[in-house]
């Protein structure tokens, strides 16, 4: 009773909301009905025959297309859907993964007639006396916001976020629909939470849109302590507000230009990111929610800024003590633990520690020998799932960040250190131990 009402009353909603942007929308049911059609005729080829994998993989990348580019001509919070979805193959097939990611960085500029509005409300109409410098074309276009590079009056370079006009207004369309969308279609995709997932972004996208939520992440995670190399950029607390946010410009190069360039740099840098995720998460509960590469630079000097803190993950004391059981016991640094109990412990619910026992052995132990540990927790959720297991929303999002993370080591063949990172400091100072006779003996000798 209570779901029907739910549906009815999201669907009244989504009513409202598919009038006002009806062009979008009808874009969005063309590309829907085509992409069923597609599958729709899969299914009767193997009706008739069994299909390759082959086969099954063009149908899955001439669907990802179309998505992408209804995703790329809706715009905004369609955009930041696909980012959102570009980093999940615990949800979609590698084809949507490897098509949605072109748009990680792919956002068409706004013009500087329709942002300098914006600017005059934030600062007043003469908000250009504060700047020496102040470059009109954007550095940067994203799915909600735009970034330009500008030089302050006290001599400061800086970068100048402005959320894009009428994104707010967008979103509250759209978000109606996204819901309904994932409402009427989680009955075909029983084995994930659609609903949860979905809720999950548009959450995260809502936050994003005050930029003074994102000025607040920025303080909470810089009072973080980080490893000495991990840098986050300074806030310019009297500039920023709701709708513009202003912090000291980085100099670099975005993380996967640079290891493109440079691939012989990727096992330090990415075992350095990583290790930062695993004490963000283990450690401290704070962690920057959306690592595509985007969000890291990497300077002259190998140090690595984290950027765009519009959604940071929080976790409660319990949590990060859970999870941090349950993430070193899954990489076999907890001695003789029974995964299945600290999975229950965890908050997982709807099956029994044997149960959840043998699912974390039956994927862990083949994904583990070969290092992919972010494959081994895309299978984990996948078989969670299929069983019926709840996870916490909490999980999902530290899930989604390593199997990001874990897809950037993947991506560029580099084997992990699995050591937790305070157990790896007590590894490298005894093996620096260990070696100081022998330099003493070898000096010695000469």
């Amino acid at each position: 009773m209570r779901s029907s009402m739910q549906l009815a009353r999201t669907g009244s909603g989504a009513m409202v909301s598919l009038l006002a942007g009806r062009r979008r929308y009808l874009r969005a049911l063309r590309t829907l009905l085509a992409v069923a059609s597609l599958y729709g005729r899969y299914g009767l080829k193997q009706r008739r025959r069994p299909q390759t994998a082959e086969q099954l993989e063009q149908v899955h990348q001439r669907a990802a297309a179309a998505i992408t580019e209804l995703c790329r001509e809706n715009g905004a919070i369609w955009v930041k859907a696909a980012q959102f979805f570009s980093c999940r193959p615990d949800v979609l097939p590698p084809a949507y993964i490897l098509s949605l990611q072109t748009l990680q960085n792919d956002a068409s500029a706004v013009s500087f007639k329709r942002i300098e509005p914006i600017l005059e409300r934030a600062w007043g109409s003469r908000w250009r006396d504060r700047f020496c410098d102040f470059s009109e074309v954007p550095a940067a276009t994203a799915s909600i916001a735009q970034v330009h590079r500008a030089t302050l009056v006290d001599g400061r370079e800086v970068a100048v976020k402005i959320r894009l006009p009428d994104v707010a207004e967008l979103f509250a369309q759209d978000a109606q629909i996204f819901r309904l969308l994932a409402m009427l279609m989680a009955p075909i995709f029983k084995e994930l939470d659609l609903v949860q997932i979905t809720e999950q972004l548009l959450e995260s996208t809502s936050m994003e849109l005050d930029f003074r939520n994102e000025a607040e992440n920025m303080r909470r995670f810089t009072r973080v302590p980080h490893p000495p190399r991990i840098k986050v950029a300074v806030l310019v607390e009297e500039l920023s507000g709701a709708n513009v946010l202003v912090s000291e410009w980085q100099h670099g190069h975005r993380l996967r230009d640079y290891l493109d360039a440079n691939p012989e740099q990727a096992g330090d840098l990415l075992t350095l990111l990583f290790s930062s995720y695993l004490q963000q998460i283990t450690q401290v509960g704070i962690y920057q929610a959306d690592p595509h590469p985007g969000n890291f630079i990497v300077s002259d000097q190998g140090d690595i800024t984290i950027l765009d803190f519009g959604t940071l993950g929080r976790l409660t004391p319990q949590e990060v003590s859970s999870y941090s059981r349950l993430l070193y016991g899954m990489m076999g640094f907890n001695g003789e633990v029974d995964i299945g109990q600290l999975f229950v412990d965890a908050g997982f619910i709807g099956g029994n520690p044997d149960t959840l026992r043998e699912l974390a052995l039956y994927v862990l132990s083949d994904r583990m020998k070969r290092n992919d540990f972010g494959l081994a927790m895309s299978d984990l959720l996948d078989k969670f799932r299929e069983n019926r297991v709840r996870i916490p929303d909490s999980y999902i999002g530290i899930a989604r960040v390593l199997i990001t993370l874990g897809g950037f080591l993947m991506t560029y063949d580099v084997p992990f250190d699995w050591t937790p990172p305070e157990r790896r400091l007590t590894k490298r100072a005894a093996l620096k131990a260990e070696s100081a006779p022998l330099k003493t003996e070898s000096a010695a000798k000469h």
